[in-house]
């Protein structure tokens, strides 16, 4: 059984039935952002805090780059995700102005991070074609969770 009505592009640009992205915090985990300057200067104005200040609190200094920066993570994920441990989604407290990196991803059922979240907190998986599978019950679940979205 395969989710139905959800739309998503595939690949090779194909419009296909729709891969949310479900908030699972995986990619915010196995990702550090990078960041440039004027980004930074953007986040640190918005937040209310001095650049110097942003910089030292939420960014990585083992990163030695010029100009740009990495965001640090805390217990393992990006300092900005709010996620409860074992829970099935996390909130980015700074998604109304997150960065370019941030808002250039996107979920699919390509990709490695999506996939696993699926599986770790739904138990669904994807098949060949890009169709989220699994039993009858956890599909419908994640469906009537990706309802809470709309």
């Amino acid at each position: 059984m395969s989710t139905p009505g959800i739309v998503y592009e595939s690949n090779s640009g194909e419009r296909q039935t729709a891969f949310p992205c479900f908030c699972c915090g995986i990619c915010c985990s196995d990702y550090q952002v990078h960041l440039e300057l004027t980004e930074a200067k953007e986040i640190a104005d918005r937040l209310g805090v001095s650049l110097q200040n942003f910089l030292d609190d939420y960014t990585d200094p083992r990163w030695l780059g010029i100009d740009s920066y990495l965001l640090r993570h805390n217990a393992g994920r990006c300092v900005f995700l709010e996620q409860e441990q074992g829970s099935a989604t996390g909130l980015c407290r700074i998604h109304a102005f997150k960065p370019i990196a941030c808002r250039q991803w996107s979920a699919s059922p390509y990709r490695r991070e999506c996939r696993q979240g699926l599986l770790r907190y739904w138990g669904l998986s994807v098949d060949d074609e890009g169709k989220i599978v699994g039993s009858a019950e956890a599909l419908q679940c994640f469906q009537s969770f990706l309802e809470t979205f709309k």
